[in-house]
């Protein structure tokens, strides 16, 4: 297989969304907690804030490094791959029970990424055997 298949792709482009999107969720919590107002329980409401910043951070630059890693990753990417959906997954029903139900489309999109990671032609694409840089 010389071509990386649709599965792949559309999980590599599904990576590069939620990676930007990430990085969007990040700016915004870090924006809230520079305007909070500190009151009896500021301290903690802005660490909480910054803290859900981190988290959003790092997962957005895992998932832009894994789908950058695509072309030519082994089976550590794929697993990488999943690894990062089913985090969204529960991150997302999190924040779909805590907050808002639209978190329910993080759901969606981390479920999507696990099964299209998943795939028959998806495990095949990265269990290929790889010419090794002479």
């Amino acid at each position: 297989m010389t071509r990386m298949p649709v599965t792949a792709r559309y999980a590599r482009t599904l990576l590069v969304t939620l990676g930007l999107s990430g990085i969007a969720c990040s700016v915004r919590l870090t924006a809230a907690a520079a305007v909070f107002e500190s009151g009896a329980l500021g301290g903690l409401v802005v660490g909480m804030l910054l803290l859900a910043a981190t988290g959003c951070a790092v997962l957005a630059v895992t998932s832009l490094v894994i789908s950058a890693r695509f072309a030519d990753g082994g089976g550590a990417v794929r697993r990488g791959a999943v690894v990062v959906g089913w985090v969204i997954i529960l991150g997302s029903s999190a924040a779909a029970l805590a907050h808002h139900f639209a978190w329910g489309a993080g759901v969606a999109a981390g479920a999507l990424l696990v099964a299209l990671s998943s795939g028959a032609a998806t495990r095949e694409w990265f269990g290929r055997s790889r010419l090794l840089n002479a």
